[in-house]
């Protein structure tokens, strides 16, 4: 059965964005990928690309970080749901200070080993 994950049960959710972001701000790949399944099986739609396998992830944020700067995210929202090892976390966020619309990100998480790691990531401007 499917739960919706509520309370202080969102902790490690919140602390695998928490990290992610951390790594950004510190323009640190290794950091970022570590949140990632081992694998390479990942998929990863975001506003310049859509991304297919780790080493292409990881290039595009090395590009990425060449020529921007990541914006602090306030107002945070976070809904999770899990079923088993698996989970599927969307949050909604606005950036500070960067007069962009409301933004949201879809992860489906798996639990290996007692971490939650992403396999699947999209990354959207909220519609209107």
């Amino acid at each position: 059965m499917t739960t919706q994950v509520t309370g202080e049960a969102l902790a490690p959710f919140k602390k695998l964005i928490h990290d992610i972001e951390q790594a950004f701000r510190e323009k640190d790949i290794r950091k970022a990928m570590a949140q990632f399944v081992p694998d390479a099986d990942i998929t990863s739609y975001g506003f310049l690309s859509d991304i297919y396998n780790k080493n292409e992830l990881e290039q595009h944020w090395v590009d990425y970080f060449k020529g921007h700067e990541i914006a602090e995210k306030s107002e945070e929202n976070y809904t999770v749901y899990m079923y088993g090892e698996a989970a599927c976390l969307c949050l909604t966020y606005t950036s500070r200070d960067s007069g962009t619309p409301k933004k949201r990100m879809t992860l489906f998480l798996e639990n290996h080993n007692g971490a939650w790691l992403i396999r699947h990531r999209h990354h959207s401007y909220s519609p209107q």
